[in-house]
């Protein structure tokens, strides 16, 4: 493994090795109550990472400039799906990625690349002709990250979503 390269995945073998886990909680709000319980602490959580999110104006939204100044022949008609070509995007996968809400492992995505090529590319040719994306690669799971100071204030906290492996741009895209 050369860290100059992957990092990311150095410091995760070094996790992975770690005897010592860190969980969230116990919590300690600004009132001085601490929690402890799973429930009480995905509640704290959940409103405090709903509260720093933004809420976009959806009714002043910006219109996008005509960049197509071409004949109407030659727009993009047709968008061919490969099967080569979501096979080596499988490859790709990080094994090191967390999995999404289908729970399905980027490690078994890529052994697995020759049996569900064909599959995953009928779903999202599928999906790009009727415009419609199966639940489970509009959905995430969104898990806490400690930042710095103390574990004891959700504030220390991000939240990251951890969506499909297979309904993200990353893989199935550049």
């Amino acid at each position: 493994m050369n860290i100059d390269i992957d990092r990311k995945s150095f410091y995760a073998y070094v996790r992975s090795r770690s005897r010592s886990r860190h969980v969230a909680g116990p919590l300690v709000d600004d009132q001085g109550d601490t929690t402890n319980s799973p429930q009480d602490l995905a509640e704290k959580f959940n409103t405090y990472f709903s509260s720093v999110f933004t809420v976009e104006n959806l009714s002043n939204l910006p219109t996008a400039d005509k960049i197509f100044h071409c004949a109407e022949s030659d727009k993009l008609q047709e968008v061919l799906f490969d099967k080569t070509i979501v096979r080596k995007k499988l490859e790709k996968v990080r094994s090191d990625k967390a999995s999404g809400v289908d729970e399905l492992s980027p490690r078994i995505l890529a052994k697995l690349k020759d049996e569900i090529c064909h599959p995953v590319t009928e779903i999202t040719k599928s999906s790009f002709d009727t415009g419609i994306a199966p639940d489970d690669w509009r959905t995430a799971n969104v898990t806490s990250i400690f930042k710095k100071r103390n574990r004891i204030k959700v504030e220390n906290f991000r939240p990251v979503s951890l969506t499909s492996q297979i309904g993200n741009s990353r893989p199935l895209g550049k």
